[in-house]
């Protein structure tokens, strides 16, 4: 072929599969370097991506153990409520003995929440249901575990942030190295194919020079 009309194809192809790829390092040798500084930049994004999604299960960990907390609460302060209101002197010892079942009942609603080591650890293993400063020790002792669940919640949303930020920077990073410029690139498109007719031009005008030397050396 004349003037390497079937290379330049090759490279308008070549053109077109990274316009609509949207990636201009499709091959090792369209940047060795820049293709290995692409492939660490994703290797960090995936990596990053596995942090997020780790962080937000966590946090969706956090925020189940939060709203039992948030449940033992209710059940204590209704509980102290009904110890307040067993004090009433006005009460029967019939009326007191039907407000510690309610409590009782209610404690049993906490236990079936949690499990003996959290009850342990909260000190309602050994809680008098009727008693409000025994009460009031286990709602002071579930609002400091549920300072620490927020404490830990906090932490997992910052890294899960921060994660996503480096991720984003990461991401345009590697947007710069391996994306197409798609301007350029048609710009360069439009110019192998105008070469491309050129040369095609040309092949024809010498495949007819040809032939016309061909019939006159007939004629001859």
């Amino acid at each position: 072929m004349i003037g390497g009309i079937g290379s330049n194809s090759y490279t308008n192809d070549y053109s077109y599969g990274k316009i609509a790829s949207g990636n201009k390092l499709q091959r090792a040798a369209d940047g060795p370097a820049e293709l290995a500084i692409s492939q660490k930049l994703e290797k960090e994004q995936r990596t990053a991506d596995v942090r997020i999604r780790n962080g937000r299960d966590n946090i969706g960990q956090m925020n189940i153990q939060d709203g039992v907390l948030d449940g033992v609460t209710d059940y204590l302060q209704s509980m102290r409520e009904n110890a307040v209101y067993a004090q009433n002197g006005t009460l029967s010892d019939s009326e007191r003995g039907d407000i510690a079942s309610a409590n009782s009942q209610l404690m049993k609603g906490i236990g079936q929440g949690l499990t003996s080591s959290q009850m342990k650890s909260l000190g309602l293993d050994n809680i008098d249901v009727n008693d409000i400063e025994s009460i009031d020790s286990a709602l002071k002792n579930v609002s400091e575990a549920r300072g620490g669940v927020g404490a830990v919640t906090n932490g997992l949303e910052h890294n899960v942030s921060y994660n996503s930020i480096a991720r984003e920077n990461l991401l345009s990073a590697e947007s710069s190295i391996a994306d197409t410029d798609i301007a350029e690139e048609i710009t360069e498109l439009r110019k192998n194919q105008t070469l491309d007719a050129y040369r095609l031009q040309m092949q024809k005008k010498q495949l007819d020079d040809e032939a016309q030397k061909s019939n006159m050396n007939i004629m001859l």
